[in-house]
């Protein structure tokens, strides 16, 4: 009795690790979880905040969405968010809309975030508690959203990007 115990419990572990292992990533390309799945894409600058503002700042967010399953995951990068002798730091990511580029939306999710390099990525997502409802859903899939990254001198975004969707 106590060997088909320890039979069961070891297969046990082991399918679980298998399990494990193969619903994680390791870096390498985001894949969907379930079904009708968007590319999301953002070239960001200073130039399109509104009113915008005269910095060399860009950005850029890459990311997937899965609609069944309610998941954004994505990856922004920033350059040149600040010059060194006007040291600043990142405070959060923003998502804003409904709106077309050159107008200003509403705040939808503010993703609070730290970083003090004027350059870098991140990987980040919005699901769950955090994730898109109702007719945002239906906003953020027609493009007319947008992010800002802010800083502690630019707290309404110091870049901004209109997301491009595509569906795969």
């Amino acid at each position: 009795m106590k060997k088909k115990l320890t039979i069961f419990l070891t297969a046990s572990i082991l399918l679980a690790a298998v399990g494990m292992e193969t619903a994680c990533t390791k870096g390498g390309t985001l894949t969907t979880i379930t079904g009708s799945r968007y590319t999301i894409t953002a070239a960001a600058s200073a130039k399109q905040l509104v009113p915008a503002i005269d910095t060399s700042s860009t950005g850029s967010l890459t990311g997937l969405y899965d609609e069944d399953a309610n998941i954004f995951t994505y990856t922004l990068s920033w350059n040149d968010l600040w010059k060194d002798s006007r040291k600043d730091t990142i405070t959060s990511i923003s998502f804003y809309g409904p709106a077309n580029a050159g107008a200003n939306g509403q705040l939808v999710r503010t993703l609070p975030f730290v970083n003090p390099n004027k350059a870098g990525s991140i990987n980040l997502g919005l699901s769950g508690n955090n994730g898109l409802k109702g007719n945002e859903i239906n906003d953020f899939l027609a493009g007319t959203y947008y992010f800002t990254v802010n800083t502690k001198r630019y707290g309404t975004g110091i870049i901004r990007g209109q997301l491009s969707v595509q569906k795969q």
